[in-house]
Order: structure tokens, then C-alpha cells, then sequence
């Protein structure tokens, strides 16, 4: 039988390494070209942020709604239809609103940045465990970040909201293209020369 590159393994066929570690690098890529645009546009992100999230949650009450008809003769049927409902209203408030929106979420993300903080810069000092160090160092940032933001509401909300989506983005794009070259680095060392 005549060897092709049909009937070659994907290690064996440098064509199909390709394919292993490619798709995954250029989408790392446009992520991370995605996240220099978030953090080029931080408003704009924030603002989209809020209306994307609004949408998932009016999308995610519905289907909590119709969940709770679909079982209400054999669960928990008042708790799934209180709970799409508020998800529905929450969802389009933040919608119909999303200047509003942006500055609760901003005083929540505050809120979570400081109390987070706070926890894990009080446990990393009273446990004193391997590395606690670094967490103590986390906390105090975080403490620190949640005070700025909150002193500075409402302005804050038209930036902090975006700059923390826009380094997810092009963290996760970087995270993924590093996860694809290092699979190409295994691939080539075990190709045969």
C-alpha cells in the first residue's frame, strides 16, 4: 500500500501538526488582537459589556421561565419561575439602562475587589503557609484596587469595568496561542526526522 498523506497520523504528517497547533494559535491570535481593541475602546467595552450581560440574563430568565412550566407539576416550579423572572427584569433593566447598570456592576466589582482582598491578605497573615507572601501582596492590591475604583464612582465606571474584560481578553489570547506553540515545540520533537 502506497503511503499518502491520508494515511499518515496527524504526528506524522507535518500538514496535519498543523492543524493541531494552527487553529488554536490564530485563535489565540485574534483574541488577543480582540483585547488590545477592548483596552484601546475602554468605554465602549464597558458599555458593551453591560448590554451583553443584560442579554444573557433576560436570554437565561426565559429559559429559566419555560423550565419552570415544563416541570411544575414535579419540581421545585415557584422557585425556577421567581427566579427566570427576576433574571428577565434584571436583564432588561440592564439593557434598557446600561449608564445605570455600569455603575452598579462598577460598585460591585469595587466591592468584590476589596472584600476579596481584604480575605485573603487576612488568612495569607494569620496562617503564615508556604507562599503566603505573594497572596498577602495579592490582597493588598486588591484591597487597593477596590478603593480606587469605589473613590473614584462614578467616572470609574466608564473604565474599570472595561479594563478588566479588555486583560481577560488579551490574557486569554495569550494563555491560548502559548498552550498552541507549546503543543507544536511536543509535536516537532517527536517527529521523525
Amino acid at each position: 500500500m502506497p503511503i499518502t498523506d491520508s494515511n499518515l497520523t496527524p504526528t506524522q504528517n507535518p500538514r496535519g501538526t498543523a492543524g493541531l497547533w494552527g487553529g488554536p494559535f490564530v485563535v489565540g491570535l485574534l483574541l488577543t488582537l480582540l483585547g488590545v481593541v477592548a483596552l484601546g475602546a475602554v468605554v465602549l467595552t464597558s458599555l458593551f459589556s453591560v448590554i451583553f450581560y443584560g442579554a444573557m440574563l433576560a436570554v437565561a430568565g426565559a429559559f429559566e421561565i419555560g423550565h419552570a412550566f415544563r416541570i411544575r407539576k414535579t419540581g421545585p416550579f415557584w422557585m425556577f419561575l421567581l427566579g427566570g423572572v427576576l433574571s428577565l427584569v434584571v436583564g432588561a433593566m440592564l439593557m434598557a439602562r446600561p449608564g445605570i447598570g455600569l455603575v452598579a456592576l462598577t460598585l460591585l466589582m469595587a466591592g468584590y475587589f476589596f472584600a476579596s482582598g481584604l480575605f485573603r491578605g487576612i488568612t495569607s497573615l494569620s496562617d503564615r503557609y508556604e507562599g503566603w507572601g505573594w497572596d498577602l501582596a495579592y490582597g493588598l492590591v486588591s484591597v487597593a484596587l477596590g478603593v480606587i475604583i469605589f473613590a473614584q464612582l462614578p467616572t470609574s465606571s466608564l473604565w474599570a469595568l472595561g479594563i478588566v474584560v479588555g486583560v481577560e481578553i488579551l490574557s486569554r489570547g495569550i494563555s491560548i496561542m502559548a498552550g498552541a506553540l507549546a503543543v507544536r515545540g511536543v509535536l516537532h520533537r517527536r517527529l521523525p526526522a
